[in-house]
């Protein structure tokens, strides 16, 4: 190369090797579609800095260095993608084992006993009546907290602040089964 680089001349000898470079992304990337994907950002981000080539180096060196770049970025967003999914599969895997032995715990029997449907409903009464509505209308009806806000002519904040109260009301007195205790006494 001379000392002046011509980038439409630059940019076209690398586009000659543009299979070359897919099938070099390929070999990390594993997918077609983000491999060309690459390759074209590539030649864009060759393109936007072209003032600032290098004349000393061989274009497909430096396309090649862009592109293992790009790939790095890809493979470093997919790792932490792959994380966050795994998290969230174990999350899912946890809920599911404990939904497993709560159920195998749960004895249908005592869930309407009459001494414990006493006991909740003592609960619910001992709740302010605003508390107790905004409580049935989210855990009940499954409205949103703007929704009860709305409905009830007050902040989503106090909605928070309520339903935060009689659910740590609930927990205390029955532990988690409170859930299923609202969910199958609560008419």
């Amino acid at each position: 190369m001379s000392n002046e680089i011509n980038p439409y001349k630059f940019i076209e000898r690398l586009f000659e090797s543009r299979r070359r470079f897919e099938r070099f992304a390929m070999l990390y990337i594993h997918n077609p579609q983000h491999a060309q994907d690459i390759v074209m950002d590539s030649f864009a981000y060759v393109w936007e800095h072209r003032a600032n080539l290098d004349k000393s180096r061989n274009p497909e060196s430096y396309m090649l260095g862009v592109i293992k770049g790009k790939c790095i970025d890809y493979l470093r967003h997919q790792r932490v993608k792959s994380d966050a999914e795994a998290n969230i599969m174990s999350d899912a895997r946890w809920e599911i084992e404990m939904s497993i032995a709560t159920l195998q715990a749960l004895d249908p029997d005592w869930l309407f006993d009459e001494e414990l449907r006493l006991r909740f409903q003592r609960a619910l009464d001992e709740m302010p009546e605003a508390t107790r509505r905004m409580f049935v209308m989210s855990r009940i009806e499954s409205k949103t907290y703007g929704e009860i806000a709305k409905d009830m002519g007050v902040s989503v904040k106090t909605v928070e602040y309520r339903i935060s109260a009689a659910l740590r009301l609930l927990r205390n007195r029955f532990g988690d089964i409170y859930v299923i205790l609202a969910v199958m006494l609560i008419d």
